[in-house]
């Protein structure tokens, strides 16, 4: 496509009030968008659902120059714009009735990412969900799934730090690619730029505001085979785009949880309802799609059956052995361990760098347990 139908494309998807259903009839109407955009008001007038909040704007682009500044912020940071029309263009997408015209896409896009898992959760995630959301991502991205997650705080982050572990994951956001949101995730975005791609339908410097991040919940769930929830209450962001992915005929999975923990009821909802099959790794969902593998390499990975770690010493062993395998604070260690606080956070350290415990926010530490 070149450059001039992009520049069209851009125009219509900055116009106000039009959504993609009225550019594409658009489009269907005077055969391009270049076309489109040069339509008289009379003859778009004459198009269902072009109202006179519409019409009163219409033709006003050449007066506005945002959409040019748009495009050349794209071009400085490598961000491709891809078209509904391309055949670079995610195929499951053009099966939702509202797809996207055009993608801001920083990155790749490969033919294995059709085999694609979203992984999504609350924001607010408790340390078994972040835990279970790397952990199941990882192993996802090992058998050959890429894993598609939205970037916020909490389960977003642990699924795309579990994937890049083992292999590819796509990152679709609720802002322009040069707005990173939330700022504490620009590392990771740029780690996930080499090993995969970030993906908006919003122009380049688009804030992120409220209203977008439900838009965004569909083309999470509309990229890929199957969504997985890993810990959401019942009203969440999440289980939005769980719902979305049940309209469009998606396999839903969720991860069991407390039965008294608020944040796993929209969980045991959708188990209950008979909409998310109960899953507990990542071989329950690899098992539904085993004739699909493998685009990207070579032949289809196992799943990982025993974690390796350095050799402990004598203290950091004898501590190890005496923890539980729930997470504890400090102070409940230290009752156990019965060693000085210095001594004690010096083993806590050591452990830590050898993998054998995690450290999670307020200075309570979890056994990692070996397979």
């Amino acid at each position: 496509m070149n450059l001039k139908e992009l520049e069209a494309l851009a125009i219509l998807t900055a116009t106000p009030l039009l959504g993609s259903i009225r550019i594409r009839l658009l489009i269907n109407r005077f055969g391009s968008a270049a076309d489109a955009i040069k339509a008289t008001l009379n003859e778009v007038a004459e198009l269902p659902g072009f109202g006179p909040k519409i019409l009163q704007t219409w033709g006003h682009w050449h007066k506005n120059s945002a959409w040019k500044a748009d495009i050349d912020l794209a071009q400085e940071n490598d961000v491709q714009l891809i078209a509904y029309t391309s055949p670079n263009y995610p195929k499951r997408l053009l099966e939702l009735p509202d797809h996207p015209i055009l993608l801001y896409v920083k990155g790749e896009l490969k033919a294995c990412d059709q085999h694609s898992i979203a992984v999504v959760g609350t924001r607010q995630a408790g340390i078994y969900g972040m835990e279970m959301a790397e952990k199941i991502s990882q192993d996802l991205a090992g058998l050959g799934f890429t894993v598609v997650s939205g970037l916020a705080r909490g389960i977003d982050t642990a699924a795309h730090r579990g994937a890049l572990r083992k292999g590819r994951t796509l990152a679709v956001i609720g802002s322009g690619l040069n707005d990173i949101y939330p700022q504490e995730n620009l590392a990771l975005s740029q780690t996930i730029v080499q090993e995969g791609a970030l993906i908006s339908e919003f122009p380049m410097a688009t804030p992120p505001d409220r209203q977008n991040f439900p838009q965004r919940n569909r083309i999470v769930s509309g990229l890929t085979l199957g969504t997985l929830l890993i810990e959401a209450p019942l009203k969440s962001g999440a289980m939005l785009t769980m719902e979305r992915a049940l309209d469009q005929g998606k396999k839903l999975f969720a991860l069991p949880g407390r039965a008294d923990n608020e944040n796993f009821r929209g969980n045991h909802h959708l188990i209950k309802q008979g909409q998310a099959l109960l899953i507990e790794c990542a071989g329950d969902i690899a098992e539904l799609f085993s004739d699909l593998f493998n685009i990207c390499g070579s032949a289809r990975p196992k799943l990982q059956k025993k974690l390796a770690r350095p050799a402990l010493e004598k203290e950091e062993e004898s501590l190890l052995n005496q923890l539980p395998s729930e997470e504890l604070s400090f102070d409940e260690i230290l009752q156990i361990a019965k060693v000085p606080v210095m001594k004690l956070n010096v083993l806590l350290m050591s452990l830590i760098l050898k993998q054998a415990i995690k450290e999670f926010p307020g200075k309570s530490y979890k056994k990692v347990v070996l397979e």
